[in-house]
């Protein structure tokens, strides 16, 4: 390898760029053969020149002119990081949208199930009214189908001008009836007048429902209690989602209220300033300048809370089961509540399990339903006017046992802890912003062991 020079140059560097040059080739080519020269003779050239620019020699080692050539970015790499982890967050969105779903459908389910109550009632035999319509009717279809049948083929073609019997019958028949019946059909139909609204409307009318910003406090209650209505455990856990639908108001403040207890514990979100919400109760960006994502919701906020054992009267609602044992396998069970909460509950259902037979209800005026090997007891909502009540029934079992665990479910008005969200505003301009607020308070786990 030959290096031209001038008589300025250093002999030294010349020599060290000398080196580089023939460590440059023989990195590139195996060997050094013309063919294997001229094969990589573009990687060569890209090579000096990040060497060599304008005649002066660039101060660079050999890895660096090697990483020049590789032509990696670190904006792209962390563009590719980006563009992942956004993938992986609409995995998740995606996920978390069919369980929520699923969790829909199998309300809706319940709720249906629960509309049709198991009664006593004894078959009664109904006429089927009949409708009155005209004799004129039958008539009118009838040599209407005569007048859309085809006639079969018999050697003579199509005459044109010629009118048949059966038009005439019609035409006679539709003279009689008057013009009326062309304008409005026989029979009115009931499909075409009831409204329809598609799910597309529906989830339109929701999101115009809900503010530029919706709040969501959702609560899970887990609880188990003895037969006589202590508890033994009693857990609460729930969160605070934020879901920014304007992408105008994703720099905003939210000012929550929440009263001081000393046995709820709050934990914010990484990117929450933690130090404003354990001063002055306020949820914001810890970098202000970047705000909430628009159109996802955000959990800012978690916490959760253990009830002591002997903080009965906490429970937002007490059972009190009463087994008694009959002559041979027979059991009555009475099963009581009461209010106790003193917040209003809503969709209570008692399930309670069997396995030898089918229960007796002896509470007549109690909505109740049997399905599979479990009595539905329907209470359906609970408040003042009927802060107790108890259901009671019958039934043959080996022991006591097969009616227990029973399980419990009930939605809240209002979540366990008290907090909620009093108002939302702008950080920059410090205006009052709009909002929409969802509270979603149900058991988890209910059970009366």
């Amino acid at each position: 390898m030959v290096l031209i020079t001038n008589r300025q140059s250093n002999i030294l560097q010349d020599i060290d760029s000398l080196h580089l040059f023939a460590q440059i080739v023989s990195s590139i080519c195996k060997t050094l053969e013309e063919r294997e020269i001229l094969r990589n003779a573009f990687e060569l050239l890209s090579a000096f020149d990040e060497l060599i620019s304008m005649g002066y020699r660039e101060n660079l080692t050999l890895s660096q002119v090697k990483t020049n050539l590789e032509m990696e970015s670190h904006e792209e790499t962390i563009q590719d990081i980006i563009a992942r982890n956004k993938m992986q967050d609409a995995a998740e969105e995606r996920k978390r949208r069919a369980k929520q779903f699923d969790m829909q459908r199998k309300e809706v389910a319940r709720a249906n199930r629960s509309l049709g109550p198991r009664t006593t009632s004894f078959p009664t035999y109904t006429p089927t009214a009949r409708a009155t319509v005209p004799d004129t009717y039958d008539t009118y279809e009838a040599e209407r189908s005569k007048s859309l049948k085809v006639a079969p083929l018999r050697g003579k073609g199509m005459q044109l001008g010629k009118k048949s019997k059966t038009s005439d019958i019609y035409d006679k028949v539709r003279g009689e009836m008057g013009p009326e019946t062309e304008e409005s059909p026989l029979v009115p139909s009931t499909a075409a007048s009831a409204p329809r609204i598609s799910a597309s409307a529906a989830t339109t009318q929701l999101m115009d429902d809900r503010g530029p910003v919706h709040v969501t406090i959702a609560e899970a209650i887990t609880v188990k209690v003895s037969r006589e209505g202590s508890p033994k455990s009693f857990k609460v856990k729930g969160d605070l989602q934020l879901r920014i639908l304007d992408p105008a108001f994703t720099r905003v403040k939210v000012d929550v209220a929440a009263a001081a207890a000393g046995n709820v514990h709050f934990q914010t979100h990484p990117n929450v300033d933690k130090g404003l919400f354990n001063s002055s109760r306020m949820i914001q960006p810890k970098n202000p300048a970047k705000g909430f994502p628009a159109n996802s919701s955000v959990e800012v906020l978690r916490w959760n809370t253990t009830v002591q054992d002997e903080e009965s009267g906490a429970l937002p609602i007490t059972f009190t089961v009463w087994v008694n044992q009959g002559t041979g396998n027979s059991y009555t069970v009475t099963v009581e509540y009461e209010l106790t909460g003193g917040d209003p509950l809503r969709d209570v259902v008692v399930t309670i399990p069997f396995s030898t037979s089918e229960p007796v209800v002896s509470s007549h005026d109690a909505v109740y339903e049997v399905s599979g090997d479990s009595l539905d007891w329907n209470i359906g909502a609970i408040g003042e006017e009927n802060s107790t009540g108890s259901f009671e029934f019958e039934a043959q079992a080996e022991e006591d046992n097969e009616f227990f665990p029973m399980q419990v479910r009930f939605s809240k008005t209002k979540p366990f802890v008290d907090i909620d969200v009093s108002s939302i505003t702008l950080l920059e301009q410090g205006e009052p912003v709009d909002f929409s607020k969802e509270i979603r308070s149900a058991s988890d786990k209910y059970s009366i062991e």
